[in-house]
């Protein structure tokens, strides 16, 4: 009897340290899970806050040079007379040197500092528009789907996808008709407070998603250290 008491006591044991092995090692899973969660949702955190920061920048030289009613500059090939502001009083002047100094308008000028900035930075900002002139300023599939989702309301578009073959982060805000906006495309119909367009920006993914990989791979390590030594004190108990 006293065999038989202890053998089911031995029994009793074991099956304990294997309730204890399995307990941990959901605990520890359960506990790494939560840190990939949260470790992927800092990495797109972090990536659409650098999109916002970078449409606000653009937001903020489309206003400025709008409140100047556009900027004059000297004509040259890289930037000749914008045809579609032909019908605007002085859009040619000459200086008294005898330099020709051509108006750009907010669109224009934002269109070249974006190339300037994706050329240097790899950061790409569009201007576009469902009433576009240029194939430049042309909407793709993507920018067509969120200027459709501002005309019903929509206030920001943020997407994670491919984009020119490597993944990407893009965001789109609407581009709202103002007063100084009329100056130069009233004669499309556009009234104040109309979805004139949008303004988009194109974050690659790439350099988050490592930083990601190399968080992920630190964080396995520290968790698999921890079961480790869960385990280590469960076997030896």
């Amino acid at each position: 009897m006293i065999s038989g008491h202890f053998d089911r006591r031995s029994s009793l044991l074991k099956v304990g340290l294997w309730v204890l092995l399995i307990v941990w090692t959901v605990l520890v899973a359960g506990l790494f899970a939560s840190d990939v969660r949260h470790a992927k949702a800092a990495t797109r955190n972090s990536a659409v806050a650098e999109a916002r920061t970078h449409f606000d920048k653009d937001e903020a030289i489309r206003i400025w040079a709008s409140s100047h009613g556009g900027v004059y500059v000297p004509r040259s090939e890289k930037t000749p007379p914008n045809p579609f502001l032909s019908h605007v009083p002085e859009r040619d002047i000459d200086t008294p040197s005898g330099r020709t100094l051509t108006l750009m308008n907010p669109a224009y000028l934002l269109r070249e500092i974006m190339e300037s900035y994706a050329s240097r930075y790899g950061v790409r900002g569009h201007i576009t528009s469902l009433k576009h002139f240029r194939k430049e300023t042309a909407p793709d599939d993507w920018e067509k789907a969120a200027l459709a989702a501002f005309e019903r309301g929509a206030a920001e578009i943020v997407t994670f996808c491919d984009f020119e073959g490597k993944p990407h982060l893009r965001l789109m805000r609407p581009m709202m008709a103002e007063e100084s906006c009329l100056l130069c495309h009233g004669f499309q119909g556009y009234k104040v407070g109309d979805v004139r367009g949008g303004i988009s920006v194109s974050v690659p993914m790439g350099e988050y998603l490592e930083r990601g990989r190399a968080d992920l791979l630190i964080h396995g390590i520290s968790h698999s250290i921890l079961w480790s030594v869960g385990i280590l004190g469960i076997g030896l108990a």
